[in-house]
């Protein structure tokens, strides 16, 4: 019978495949090393495409917020980089958030226009925390409180097993 696997279901056969037709065949610690890794890397995959979707629904809905925090938390700050801040916000910041469930490419696609727009602000604040303006601390610690729980939850969401390859 024919049928139609889906994502996790073509990684699983992979991680079989490489367990038990190219691992034993390896005669290099360091090649079977390798097959190893790959097979962590595909379970990682595996655990993370359930979730992911929503993650960066949470994630750009989120990030909608903090742009805008950000560039409230520099008040009336002089400069280039503030005024870059501030554009994004009221650029970016203004968009509508977005709705689950999500479609894949739209979401993909809003994410990391947001993304690179906290990485935008966080140099411009390092330039301006670095000129003496103590007010990018403070939008600097908006962009923190947000990144530190991503990337709890990606760690989480990417350990394999008891921990990494070669422990547990």
């Amino acid at each position: 019978m024919y049928n139609s696997p889906d994502v996790d279901q073509y990684l699983e056969g992979l991680i079989f495949a490489i367990n038990d037709e190219i691992l034993p065949v390896l005669s290099t610690a360091k090649a079977q090393t390798t097959a190893l890794m790959m097979q962590a890397v595909l379970q990682q995959l595996r655990q993370t495409i359930p979730v992911y979707l929503g993650y960066l629904v949470d994630e750009h809905n989120a990030m909608l917020e903090v742009v805008r925090e950000a560039a409230a938390a520099l008040g009336d700050a002089a400069g280039p980089e503030a005024d870059r801040i501030r554009e994004r916000a009221a650029g970016l910041g203004t968009a509508a958030p977005l709705p689950a469930p999500p479609v894949y490419g739209d979401v993909v696609a809003a994410h990391r226009v947001l993304g690179q727009a906290l990485v935008d602000d966080a140099r411009d604040l390092d330039v301006l925390q670095r000129a003496g303006d103590t007010r990018a601390d403070a939008a600097l610690a908006v962009l923190r409180a947000h990144w530190g729980p991503r990337y709890a939850r990606d760690l989480a969401t990417v350990t394999v097993g008891s921990g990494f390859l070669g422990r547990g």
